[in-house]
């Protein structure tokens, strides 16, 4: 038999509601209501409403915000707390509830998989996909499951595991999401928070719940549509250094380029130009001396080479007259490798000058002038550089401001360019004009000196008020009309 049940509109107004059974799903009383705005109706409508508010205290305490975490294992006892701390209400499901009441918090609920998965329909799947096989999948009717789960190592798959586990569960919507975080993020607030989290699968409204969680603790959702992506998601876990290739790949080859010289230089020319039998002894320097020369150079390229793509992009912008035409493919490649490269400069100047204290420095000997200058400016260069990378981290940088920020990072970095240039000019100011070795082979002074001078004199033109004026207008949104703009250029915004 139907019963139509009591609801009220905003403007105060009683309406029927049908519903099978002797009470509506909030746990109203219902009855055979009219319709008509009577005052009796009215009377009726306080009653009813007096006569449910008592039941419905504790439900309409939590709402929609009961979250059912499947399974106890590190992801579950990660996400509660968590969870907690975004005012939801975890509910912990599993087959071993006196398990797990031993570790979890006594804030959080904890029972059998049936009793959980009746209490809400937003449901954290925190088992390994190994084990999906053994929901009961009755109990998931219509629920929002959240699919957190990553293959193991090795394994290849065509489809993902969230939609190996849609098709178990037709009846459910799951949407993928937080795979991308491991259970120690999860524990430290001030590691997830801020952090993007992408999410796809489910209806466009499964998915907006979804999202609205992560966003309540404190990360920032990321839409990735449909179930189908699931299959890059599960792929982020597995990636080795996306960001950090081109800038590992350019310093191995920076150092490579540097050490052979040296090696050439010092051991196999030095023997090629001497009467007489080879001097083995001079390969004894290969492990430490022959490395913290390379090292050297290779973190002064690397500081040039995050200075020199803003350098290109600025004249670029200049003769184009725009800012909204693309780059080059090479460039915005370079100029999205910048950090790393930096942090990879501080990683060998730092390492540079611990191997250069224990070759370079002796204390029974008096240093000249131009000596004291080398290595004034060497520490000053480590200190200022230390400074850019420590500002460049996620977690330095979110608490500067925007001014801050641009002021470290542009100032002080053109600073240690300067620093970089006097560095290694008071260091090699005698042998820049020694003749070649092997009468080919230039030493690392000699390729790195014109570089920075090379480098500095082209940053010159665009700190000129008339340029650096022009070029502030560009990036403004300015734009010169040129009416033979390439093809490539995107859409012109009016300034």
């Amino acid at each position: 038999m139907v019963f139509p049940s009591y609801s009220i509109t905003q403007d105060g107004l009683p309406v029927i509601l049908h519903h099978t059974g002797g009470k509506t799903s909030e746990g109203r009383i219902t009855g055979l209501i009219s319709s008509s705005h009577s005052s009796d109706d009215m009377e009726l409508t306080e009653q009813l409403v007096e006569a449910g508010q008592d039941h419905d205290d504790q439900d309409n305490e939590w709402g929609d915000r009961r979250v059912i975490l499947v399974g106890s294992g590190d992801m579950t006892r990660a996400l509660a707390p968590s969870l907690l701390r975004a005012h939801y209400r975890p509910v912990v499901a599993t087959r071993k509830p006196n398990r797990a009441r031993t570790w979890m918090s006594q804030e959080v609920e904890v029972c059998t998989l049936e009793e959980g998965l009746a209490q809400g329909d937003l449901v954290v799947v925190a088992i390994p996909a190994i084990h999906h096989h053994t929901l009961p999948k009755h109990l998931f009717t219509n629920k929002i499951i959240v699919d957190i789960s990553n293959r193991y190592p090795g394994e290849t798959q065509k489809v993902s595991l969230a939609e190996a586990l849609q098709e178990m569960l037709p009846e459910a919507q799951v949407v993928k999401a937080f795979n991308t975080l491991s259970a120690y993020v999860l524990e430290r607030e001030e590691l997830y928070c801020g952090r993007e989290v992408p999410v796809c699968g489910g209806t466009t409204f499964a998915r907006a719940r979804v999202m609205a969680l992560v966003r309540d603790m404190g990360m920032v959702p990321v839409d990735k549509g449909g179930l189908k992506n699931a299959r890059t998601l599960e792929e982020i876990p597995f990636q080795f250094f996306p960001e950090w290739k081109v800038a590992f790949i350019v310093t191995g080859i920076i150092f490579a380029f540097f050490w052979t010289i040296k090696f050439f230089r010092s051991q196999i020319c030095y023997n090629l130009q001497k009467d007489g039998d080879w001097d083995w002894g001079v390969f004894e320097k290969l492990p430490l001396s022959n490395t913290q020369n390379a090292l050297a150079f290779t973190g002064c390229l690397l500081l040039l080479l995050c200075y020199i793509p803003g350098m290109i992009a600025a004249y670029l912008q200049l003769w184009r007259g725009t800012k909204y035409s693309r780059f080059p493919g090479w460039l915005d490649t370079w100029l999205k490798s910048r950090k790393q490269l930096g942090l990879l400069s501080l990683l060998t100047g730092c390492t540079h000058g611990c191997l250069a204290i224990f070759l370079n420095i002796n204390w029974h000997q008096a240093i000249s002038w131009t000596q004291s200058i080398y290595i004034t400016c060497g520490v000053l260069l480590a200190a200022v550089m230390t400074i850019l990378g420590v500002t460049s981290l996620p977690s330095v940088s979110v608490k500067l401001t925007w001014r801050e920020f641009s002021v470290v990072q542009r100032y002080l970095g053109w600073i240690s360019v300067i620093l970089l240039t006097s560095h290694l000019t008071f260091l090699s100011i005698l042998g820049l004009m020694r003749p070649l070795s092997c009468y080919f082979l230039l030493s690392g002074p000699q390729i790195m000196v014109p570089v920075c001078f090379l480098t500095l004199m082209f940053k010159i033109p665009l700190v000129l008020p008339c340029i650096d004026s022009r070029l502030t207008k560009i990036r403004r949104g300015y734009e010169r009309h040129n009416p033979t703009d390439s093809d490539n250029q995107m859409p012109k915004l009016i300034p």
